[in-house]
């Protein structure tokens, strides 16, 4: 059983640390465009934007290979999940009692604040030259 769910951690990791350099490469193409924008290198480099969008790749696919290979990040990865998996959330019942607890509370505060707002507006327009 460990064993197993070792390696569907694994799987889980793998996964979040390829979406995540997914995310990391369209962000890079993101921001090349931008600078090439910027500072008109579309038009002084003929091939700007295949460049950059290689870049991006590479550098995308150097951090997923990077993270994985290195063995600091990856017991602190796998040590992050293990923690994760331990968090126990609240079930429905609970979050809508919470959740009605707070819209309760926040309007309250918020009715408080405006008859604050409203006295000391009041109190200040009672004294000449300032409102």
């Amino acid at each position: 059983m460990a064993t197993k769910l070792s390696k569907d951690n694994s799987k889980w990791l793998n996964a979040s640390v390829a979406i995540t350099c997914i995310m990391l490469c369209f962000i890079l193409i993101r921001f090349f465009k931008q600078i090439g924008e910027w500072f008109e290198l579309e038009s002084k480099l003929g091939s700007y934007g295949l460049i950059t969008q290689a870049v991006a790749v590479i550098l995308s696919i150097g951090s997923f290979v990077y993270i994985l290979k290195n063995e600091k990040t990856s017991s602190f990865l796998k040590e992050s999940f293990s923690e994760i998996v331990k968090v126990i959330f609240p079930d429905r019942n609970e979050t809508l009692s919470m959740t009605w607890k707070v819209m309760i509370l926040v309007t309250i505060c918020g009715f408080i604040l405006g008859l604050f707002d409203y006295f000391a507006t009041w109190g200040l327009s009672l004294l000449p030259g300032w409102v």
